[in-house]
C-alpha cells in the first residue's frame, strides 16, 4: 500500500510557508514520494528544499525552473513526473489535517472516486506559525455549498456527508490516469484564476467521479507567512483577469451547465449580471471590513 500516491506540490517564494506546511505531508504511509517543482523562486526555497530532501523519511524530487513558468505549466511538469495510481496535489502554504491523505484514499476507494477533495480551512498565522493556528470551529452539515452565480463554494463548510462536486480546491487526490484525457488549460492568464474550477468541470463532462467529502480537513494559511508567491498580483489587474478567465471557463463549459444545471440565456449575458454581482459585494466588503484585504496579524 505504500506506493499508491505521489505528493505533487508546486512553489514560488513561499520557502516561509513551505516550511511550515512540511510536516502534515509526511503523515502517511501510503505515499511514495513528493516532487516539488520550484518554479524560478528568488528566495531561498532552494536551499530550503535541499534541507528538507536530506531529513525527509519519503523520497523527495526538487525539480527547478530557471525562471518562472507559471502554476499550469509547473503542474502538468510534476504530474509527468508522477508514476503512481494516484496523485494528490499539495500547496506551499495548505497544511493536511491529520489523516487527509488516508482519508481521500478510503473513501475514494469506496465512492469508486476519481477524484476527491476534503474541506478547506482559512487559518490566520499572526506571527509565527504553530499548531494552534489551526482551528476547525464546529458548525452545523449543509449540502449547499457550491453557489453557481458566482461559481464560488463554502470549502469548510461540514456537509452530512460525501457529496459529487461539480468543482473543487486545489488539495485533490486524483487518478493519474485522468492526466491521460484531460489537464490543466494553459490558456489562463495572470494569476490563473478558475483554471481549477475549468480542470474539474471538464472532469465531470468526460464522466469522471468527482467529489466533495467532510471527513477530511487541510488549512490554507493566511497572513504574512504567505504574502508572497505567486498569487499576490494589484487589484486591477485582479479583477481583470477574474472577469476574462470566468469568461473563458465558461465559453469552454458552457454547453455542459447549460445541460446539466440548467444554465440559461448567453455567456454574456450571465458574465453582465456577474460583474455586477462582484461589483455589489466588493463594495459590502469594503464597507464591513475598510480598505484592507489581507490578513495583517491581528486575529479579531
Amino acid at each position: 500500500m505504500g506506493d499508491l500516491i505521489t505528493i505533487l506540490i508546486p512553489t514560488y517564494n513561499r520557502a516561509r510557508a513551505l516550511q511550515a506546511v512540511w510536516p502534515s505531508y509526511l503523515q502517511d504511509g501510503n505515499v511514495k514520494q513528493i516532487i516539488i517543482v520550484n518554479d524560478g523562486s528568488t528566495d531561498n526555497t532552494h536551499s530550503l528544499v535541499q534541507e528538507l530532501q536530506r531529513a525527509s523519511p519519503l523520497p523527495v524530487e526538487l525539480i527547478e525552473h530557471s525562471q518562472k513558468r507559471g502554476q499550469q505549466q509547473s503542474r502538468q511538469i510534476a504530474i509527468a513526473a508522477a508514476d503512481t495510481e494516484w496523485v494528490l496535489f499539495g500547496e506551499d502554504d495548505v497544511y493536511l489535517g491529520e489523516g487527509y491523505i488516508g482519508t481521500l484514499l478510503e473513501q475514494a476507494q469506496q465512492l469508486n472516486a476519481d477524484i476527491i477533495a476534503g474541506r478547506l480551512v482559512t487559518a490566520l498565522v499572526p506571527d509565527k506559525f504553530s499548531l494552534d493556528c489551526l482551528r476547525d470551529v464546529p458548525s452545523g452539515a449543509t449540502d449547499s455549498i457550491f453557489d453557481f452565480t458566482c461559481f464560488e463554494a463554502d470549502f469548510a463548510a461540514r456537509t452530512s456527508q460525501p457529496i459529487p462536486a461539480p468543482f473543487l480546491h486545489t488539495i485533490a487526490l486524483i487518478r493519474r490516469s485522468i492526466f491521460d484525457k484531460i489537464a490543466f488549460d494553459p490558456w489562463y492568464r495572470g494569476n490563473a484564476h478558475r483554471e481549477e474550477t475549468d480542470f474539474y468541470l471538464m472532469a465531470n463532462v468526460k464522466g469522471f467521479c468527482v467529489f466533495f467529502t467532510p471527513g477530511a480537513v487541510c488549512f490554507h494559511l493566511r497572513g504574512p507567512i504567505s504574502a508572497s508567491g505567486g498569487q499576490r498580483i494589484n487589484r486591477i489587474a485582479v479583477e481583470y483577469w477574474h472577469f476574462v478567465n470566468t469568461r473563458h471557463m465558461l465559453e469552454k463549459n458552457w454547453p455542459y451547465l447549460q445541460r446539466r444545471y440548467g444554465f440559461k440565456g448567453s455567456v454574456t449575458t450571465w458574465m453582465l449580471g456577474y460583474l455586477m454581482r462582484r461589483q455589489h459585494s466588493h463594495v459590502q466588503r469594503l464597507l464591513r471590513t475598510g480598505y484592507k484585504s489581507t490578513f495583517q496579524g491581528k486575529i479579531r
